[in-house]
């Protein structure tokens, strides 16, 4: 869930408090771009006018894409999270890079900018620099960040990052590139919290580089990069959900709550909270167009899928971007089949999905 200042969207005197977070979750959900403009129509007055009539000071939002891509939807992704790197420099207890059955690695630049410039003769909504690992890990970033720059053909770009390498030089360089939303994790407003997630995590440091960030953007001429401050609401964080949101909303252009009760992981490690787990036929994620490229080129549908090779997710892989384009592998054969499994309502059959968290995305 996303939570952004109420006065974003026109309301002269934002006068209203941060409701607890349960209160907030209950706000109805109101459409802004995704350049965070308040879309203008009836029914949107309407929910503001609710929220307003609340009293919050933020507004509970939901992000419309109003450039979507137009045309045959189906021959290519509408959206790919390409992988740069499973490495990472932390592990968060809940993170899937518990249960990491492939190779930790960098994807090779050649390969990288290889498949990076096949998408961008294509075109796509959105691309994601990361999907699991540190992106700024890879040791060759700054260089498959001016290239993204150069094709310019992604729609908006995202990067993630667990603050620890966000130094004074790589804010610079982020700040200055085609990046248009940094998702920043927090996970907390206390050292104590952001322990309980990362153990072996720097809090004071994260903390330092997120301030270095906001002063040296504050300077900047340009409203990019949007700057999406996360936490992971679970039992070791919950409390400080609710005092997240009201110290960082004034001051980041998103709050974001990610609930770990959806993410899918093959068991619950830490005794924190998750859904039932329920067999889903159908599924949206399917159906929309998403696209994940592993730092191995394995490509799936899913990010559930997260081990990527066939012998871990079963009718989730497609294919390998180092054997085919990723033009072949969308409209290979292993896709059509697994778009016809999902049509014919039998999902079920596919382990991973039969044992889903995520089944109401």
């Amino acid at each position: 869930m996303e939570f952004m200042d109420i006065s974003r969207c026109g309301v002269e005197q934002n006068t209203g408090v941060v409701l607890d977070f349960m209160q907030l979750r209950r706000l109805p959900k109101v459409e802004v771009s995704m350049d965070l403009e308040f879309i203008d129509t009836v029914e949107n007055k309407r929910r503001l006018s609710e929220t307003l009539a609340q009293g919050s000071a933020v507004i509970n939002l939901s992000k419309v894409n109003l450039h979507a891509r137009q045309g045959n939807l189906d021959e290519f992704p509408r959206r790919i999270l390409f992988e740069m790197t499973s490495v990472c420099n932390v592990l968060c207890r809940m993170c899937p890079r518990n249960h990491l059955l492939r190779p930790a690695m960098h994807m090779p630049k050649k390969d990288y900018i290889r498949i990076l410039k096949e998408i961008g003769e294509v075109g796509v909504e959105g691309l994601w620099l990361y999907h699991l690992g540190e992106s700024l890990m890879h040791p060759d970033f700054r260089e498959i960040v001016n290239e993204v720059g150069r094709i310019d053909n992604f729609g908006y770009v995202w990067m993630s990052t667990n603050g620890h390498l966000m130094n004074e030089s790589n804010c610079h360089f982020i700040l200055d590139s085609c990046i248009d939303y940094i998702n920043y994790s927090m996970h907390g407003v206390s050292e104590f919290a952001h322990r309980s997630v990362i153990p072996q995590g720097n809090f004071a440091k994260v903390m330092a580089n997120f301030e270095t960030l906001m002063e040296l953007k504050k300077k900047s001429s340009g409203r990019l990069p949007y700057i999406h401050l996360q936490i992971i609401e679970q039992e070791t964080t919950k409390h400080e959900v609710t005092p997240f949101i009201k110290k960082f909303f004034p001051t980041v252009d998103v709050v974001s709550i990610n609930m770990l009760e959806y993410v899918n992981l093959p068991e619950n490690s830490f005794g924190y909270t998750q859904r039932e787990r329920r067999p889903r036929g159908h599924c949206k994620r399917i159906q929309g167009g998403d696209c994940f490229i592993c730092s191995n080129g394995a490509v799936t549908l899913c990010d559930a899928a997260y081990n990527c090779e066939e012998k871990y997710v079963g009718p989730l892989y497609l294919g390998n971007i180092h054997e085919d384009s990723l033009y072949d592998i969308w409209n290979g054969d292993r896709r059509k089949k697994l778009l016809d499994i999902e049509r014919e309502g039998l999902l079920t059959s596919i382990p991973l999905c039969s044992t889903c968290t995520d089944y109401d995305f």
